[in-house]
Order: structure tokens, then sequence, then C-alpha cells
């Protein structure tokens, strides 16, 4: 529901404030005073383009806030556009002259079209105005479902359609499967077959490029090894032969001398002798096991070779094509059941189907026989509304399979005699479009989710008993939303629950707007001048008082 409306610098307001409640609010006032200035206000905040001209003479700019209650619809819309969602919705417009118009949500810029989408769900305005949902075709059916209590039947109708929606698509894909097939089980065989044989594993590039370089670097190493080991052991001046000469002459020097020095030489002598026939057992080792064989060097190459291929073939390391070759073996289980799974979807989709139409054309029956009751029922309320001769018609038009159903409908109706039925939103006055409005919501009252619906021209060319009609069927539409209705019917103001008075003033050659909130006295003085002009008598005043305590009485 509205629950602020801050105007600043817009048409005659030059600072304006009001608060809303719930139930019936009222706005009255003498003719001119800017009334529908409220109503054209709020109608800014809902996406309608504002012309420069309504900017107050002498300012630079106008703007327009409005705080909502969010319901679910908003607060989904919000979230789908990575808006901020609260309980409360701050709605801000802002019009300089000559520039582009700037729209916020919770001080988040917004296009118009955007704002329209948002705000759609959230209030009506009843008149000349783009986004009453009543004129959106689309809301037709919806409407007429809520009335009809087919809750129930659409969701299920909706669990089918969506099931059916899957299996079809699915069953697309096995055939497209299935015609591509033959020309894909045989590349899935060739790459399974190739990568088997070549019996991959885990870090071989790694381990035969390593033995490619000792295979290289043989004949060389076996000849450094050649060249150490004479130095090392074998020839007459070998690191050994000199050492252990070293040694027996220290042995000669400790039986002179048999220092603990002398004894720990010996030691080192003997230990370094010991240590040169280990380095030489290894290194004799290492040379019996070099390897330059031409013959394993031209496998390991043709090996290395043979996964390069394979690497720039399937574009992948060797880790990933052992894993492409467990992936291509599904795919080829997958496929060779394909011929099996087609069947099973062909027989599901079948089954869906049949349940899909005979679910749609329940839906289409019922709906077609609560239209009946519907369109008699908006007829009886035109009625009291003083459209004796109005007529009303939901049409039906066949579509294909669509979440909502087969059917489309949009209502049609005709206000005078003679003429034949139109769609709704090519009604022509503000009038009659509010009293239909009024008669609709009246119908729709408990299924219609728009919480805040505001009338601008709902007493146009009526009065006497048709406009205290009008007053008895906002009250009771009331009850279930947020109603504003702007009227200069004092059979209509005396249903309020809230009611707000429009006053123009002019000082020093300046005109301003201001509402205020009227209490019980003030508002029987403003009820006696709707009924006697100007000029207020005890006779008017009494009058007043008469008809508000007979609602009260009534009430």
């Amino acid at each position: 529901m509205l629950k602020f409306l801050r105007v600043k610098n817009f048409a005659l307001m030059d600072e304006l404030a009001l608060s809303f409640d719930r139930g019936l609010t009222i706005i009255t006032g003498e003719t001119g005073a800017g009334k529908s200035m409220i109503v054209e206000a709020v109608a800014a905040l809902t996406g309608e383009r504002i012309e420069d001209v309504s900017i107050r003479t002498g300012r630079d700019y106008a703007e327009i806030t409005g705080v909502f209650v969010t319901n679910q619809e908003t607060v989904d819309v919000l979230k789908k556009y990575g808006l901020e969602q609260d309980a409360e919705m701050i709605v801000r417009r802002r019009i300089e002259r000559g520039k582009r118009q700037f729209a916020y949500i919770n001080d988040q810029l917004v296009s118009l079209a955007r704002l329209k989408e948002i705000t759609q769900g959230l209030i009506d305005l009843v008149g000349q105005y783009e986004n009453q949902s009543l004129f959106h075709t689309t809301n037709h059916l919806k409407l007429l479902d809520r009335f009809a209590g087919l809750d129930s039947l659409i969701g299920e109708y909706r669990n089918v359609f969506d099931d059916y929606n899957s299996c079809r698509s699915r069953l697309i894909e096995l055939q497209n499967i299935q015609k591509e097939k033959a020309a894909r089980l045989e590349i899935l065989r060739y790459d399974i077959d190739e990568i088997e044989k070549a019996n991959l594993r885990l870090n071989e590039e790694q381990r035969l490029s390593e033995e490619k370089n000792l295979l290289q670097t043989g004949e060389k190493r076996a000849s450094l090894i050649d060249a150490i080991l004479p130095t090392l052991y074998d020839a007459d001046s070998s690191a050994y032969e000199n050492l252990a000469s070293t040694l027996r002459m220290v042995e000669e020097l400790y039986k002179l001398d048999s220092n603990a020095n002398i004894l720990n030489l010996k030691a080192i002598l003997e230990s370094s002798i010991s240590s040169i026939e280990e380095v030489y057992r290894q290194l004799i080792s290492y040379r019996e096991r070099i390897d330059f064989s031409r013959e394993r060097f031209e496998e390991v190459m043709e090996r290395l070779d043979f996964i390069s291929r394979l690497k720039k073939k399937y574009k992948k390391e060797i880790s990933e094509i052992v894993d492409y070759l467990e992936v291509a073996r599904q795919e080829l289980e997958k496929l060779a059941k394909a011929d099996i799974e087609i069947e099973e979807v062909q027989s599901l989709l079948q089954g869906l189907l049949k349940r899909l139409n005979d679910l749609a054309h329940e839906l289409s029956k019922k709906r077609k026989n609560k239209a009946r009751i519907m369109e008699k029922e908006v007829i009886r309320v035109l009625k009291n509304l003083g459209m004796e001769r109005a007529q009303f018609q939901i049409r039906f038009s066949h579509k294909d399979f669509t979440e909502t159903g087969i059917d489309d409908a949009e209502f049609f109706i005709s206000t005078n005699p003679g003429e034949e039925l139109k769609p709704l939103n090519r009604v022509g006055s503000g009038g009659e479009i509010s009293r239909i409005t009024l008669g609709l919501k009246t119908i729709l009252s408990d299924v219609d989710h728009i919480p805040t619906i505001i009338f601008d021209e709902v007493d146009t060319g009526i009065g006497g008993r048709i406009a205290e009609a009008v007053g008895e069927l906002l009250h009771a539409v009331s009850r279930g939303h947020q109603i504003i209705c702007i009227t200069h019917l004092p059979q209509i103001s005396i249903f309020a629950d809230n009611h707000i008075m429009v006053k123009k003033d002019i000082k020093q050659d300046t005109t301003l707007v201001s509402v205020v909130k009227l209490d019980s006295k003030m508002r029987k003085m403003e009820i006696a001048r709707m009924l006697g002009g100007k000029e207020i008598t005890r006779t008017t005043l009494e009058h007043a008082e008469e008809i508000l305590k007979k609602r009260q009485k009534d009430e």
C-alpha cells in the first residue's frame, strides 16, 4: 500500500507531505483546487512520463517521493533485478528542466520501464492512466482463474506441463544424438582402441625423457669413469697406492713414537683408503650399468614421439587423455542404449501429452463455466452503478499448450444500447472506465492482489442514488484494499475512513496548493460545502450532519 507521499515543486504544489492509511481515503476540494495533482504525482511514481510544464513556475526541478509497503510479488521483481528488498520500498522521481528524467528505487537508479514493471503489482491508477491492470489483457485470464478458484487445478496442470517440456527436450536431444550416432560411434571406438593400445601410464613421459638423456650421454659417462679409475686405484701412482704408501710410513713412525696424535693420523689414513675402495667399487658398479644401446635409444625416442602425437591430436596432457578414455567409454555405452531410451521417452511423452490434454480441456471447461457466472455478476454490479444497459462478456481464443493452458481470455464490454461489445481497454470516457473498474474490482476484490487502487473520475456524470451505490462499493472494496478516491460528491464522501481536503490559496500573486486531514468537525463543514456550495448555511450543516449520522448508523 501507499504509506507516504512527498511532493516538491510539482505543478502548484511548493512542498507537500501526506501520509495515507488503510481503508477508504476520500480526497475533496473545490473545483480547480488541485485534487488531480496528487494523483498525477502518484502516477509519476509508477513510471508515467512527466512534462517540463509540470515543474512549478520559477523552479528548476520537481521531485516526488513515495513510500510503499511491499508485497511478495514486488519483492520477487526487486530480487530479479538485484535491487534492495525490504518491507518498505522508497520510490523517487526527479525532473529537471530540459534534462533526462531520473527514477530511483531505494536510492538505486532505474529506468522508467523497470519502474513501471516493479510498481504495477502495487498500485492501480483508475482513470486516464496506462498502468491499469484490468486494461492489460494478459491479466484477464489470471483474474478469471482466481475468481473461479482454479489455483489447484492450474498448479497440477503446470507440473504436468513442465514434465512434458522436460521429456520433449530429452527426446529432441536423443534424436539429435541418433542423427550423429554412426559417425560418433566410429570416432569413439577408434579413440578408445587407440588409447587402450597406447597403454599410457602417469609420469611415463617424464621417466622416458630422463632415460633419453642418460642414453644420449652413455658413452661420455663411460669414458669419464674409465679415466677416473686408474687415477683412483689401478695406476702405480694412483691415489690408493699413494695413500697406502703414506700409511706404511706413518705406521713406522708410530713404532718409534706411540703418540696419540700419530695414532689418530693412522686412523684417518685407513678411513681414507677405505673410502677410496668404496668409491672405486661404486664407480665400477655404475660403469657396468651404463646403457648406450642404440636400439633402446630408438625405442625411447619412438615412444616419446608417439606420446607427443597423441597429446597434439587430443589437445590434452597424458592424465587428461586417460580421463577422456573413461568419458569416451561412458558415452559409447550411452549411445549404445540410445535406441532403448528413445522408445522409453516416446512412451512417457505420449502419456504426459494425454494427461496434459485432459487437464487443459478440464481447465478450459471450468473457465468457460465460471466466465458465464462472472459475466452475470459484473452486469449486476454495473447496473447498480447506473449502467443499466451495460453488457459484459469474456471471450476465449484457443492456443497451443502454454503454462496457462490452451485458453486466452479477454474482457469485452458495451455501455450503451446498440453498441457492439469492445475490448475493455477501448472504453472511452474516464468516468465509465472508473465505474467499470470499480464494478470489476468489487467482483474480484477477494482475488485481486494489487493492494492500492486510486480512482480519479469515478463520479463523473452521476449523482443521487448511483453516487451512493458507488460510495457503498468503494467502501466494500476498501475492506480488502487501500482505496484512494477523488470526488466532488458528498454521497461518496460520507463513506470515507479518512478524509483529506485540498485547498488552493493565492498569496502575493503566488498560488499554493495545500492539504488538510479532516477531523469530524472539519469533515462536517466540508460535506456541507459540497452539498450547498460556497455559502454554508445552518440547513446544509444539518443536512451534512444527518447524512453522516445515517452512514454511521448503517455501519
